[in-house]
């Protein structure tokens, strides 16, 4: 017979067991509502296919299949610059983890928070902590808005002076290069006040998470700057490619304006991307139709085609490779790491 130990011993083990399915099968019903919003979002969401189909009739096949594999290179940017944050994960999740953000993030417009918030449930999901999930998230944010900030404030500055092609008026060049450099600044005095509170132990549970978050992502951004890692070539790369798509699908419908042009519309007009609606659907066609627009690109018929391919583009590329990466790991969400994470 088995003793009273014994039973209180099978008891535990029982109701262990039964909390790893409970979880196993919560993560994997969640994971599978969130393939059929990507589905659904590709499906309802973004630009249709017969839309795109009716004006690429009137475009150079040639430019659009350019401006398709643009886009891939775009991805292959961000896979590469996610293989340096959470490189301890290893390639293949690493690679199918962060092309399952760009489908989250093509579809579901927040900056980029979407596709974090789902990097962060799947990596909790594998026992990582909170505090370096949190901290490595900040980075990766950090680093890719870090270079269209630069961007905005280098290029507007040299427009304005004269040193590239386009528009002199100060509300399109300087302002904002003002703003990006009040977003670089006000970013380092943020980190520093959160690391001063962190140490400080002024603040305790969540909020310590994120202080502490936030001013060791930053930190670990300017370090990895400084030691010119080649890999945050890949944020360049993010950026520069998916900004030479739109530049593409210009160019397909005849003469285009100056690349730089097209960069400065882009990077002003794509702040719409922050508005929480399926792909931006609307909020970012506008956004940038009337940036190029402003900065003299005619006409308005063609300006629209282009946004309109560019948009397709865009979106379909990274929602489809990302809806099958993300289908492919929906299976490893909820195990444990195969070795665990060493830095």
């Amino acid at each position: 017979m088995l003793t009273i130990a014994e039973h209180e011993e099978m008891s535990t083990d029982a109701a262990g067991a039964m909390a790893v399915q409970s979880r196993t099968l919560r993560n994997s019903i969640i994971s599978l509502a969130i393939f059929f919003v990507l589905v659904a979002a590709l499906l309802f969401g973004v630009p249709g296919l017969r839309s795109a189909g009716e004006l690429i009739s009137d475009a150079k096949p040639a430019w659009v299949l350019g401006g398709i594999g643009l886009e891939l290179l775009s991805c292959a940017g961000y896979v590469i610059l996610f293989g340096l944050i959470f490189g301890m994960l290893g390639r293949s999740l690493t690679s199918r983890l962060s092309l399952s953000e760009l489908a989250v993030n093509s579809v579901v417009s927040v900056s980029g928070l979407a596709g974090i918030a789902l990097g962060a449930w799947v990596l909790r999901s594998k026992g990582i902590s909170v505090e370096r999930i949190a901290k490595r998230s900040v980075l990766i944010f950090v680093l890719t808005s870090a270079v269209n900030v630069s961007a905005v404030l280098v290029i507007g500055v040299a427009m304005w002076s004269g040193l590239l092609p386009g528009s002199r008026n100060p509300l399109l060049t300087l302002l904002p290069a003002g703003a990006a450099l009040a977003a670089i600044v006000g970013t380092l005095a943020l980190a520093a006040g959160a690391g001063r509170a962190s140490r400080r132990r002024l603040e305790h549970g969540r909020a310590a998470v994120v202080l502490t978050a936030l001013s060791g992502g930053v930190a670990d951004a300017l370090r990895l700057i400084r030691e010119h890692n080649w890999r945050l070539l890949g944020a360049v790369a993010y950026w520069a490619l998916d900004n030479l798509v739109l530049y593409a699908a210009l160019a397909a419908f005849g003469p285009t304006p100056s690349v730089w042009v097209v960069a400065m519309a882009y990077l002003v007009g794509m702040l719409a991307n922050s508005i929480p609606v399926p792909g931006g659907l609307v909020a970012v066609e506008g956004g940038l139709v009337g940036m190029l627009l402003l900065y003299g690109v005619r006409p308005a018929s063609l300006v629209l085609a282009a946004v309109v391919i560019y948009r397709a583009i865009s979106l379909w590329v990274p929602a489809l490779i990302g809806s099958a990466a993300f289908l492919s790991l929906r299976r490893e969400i909820g195990k444990p790491l195969a070795r665990p994470a060493s830095r």
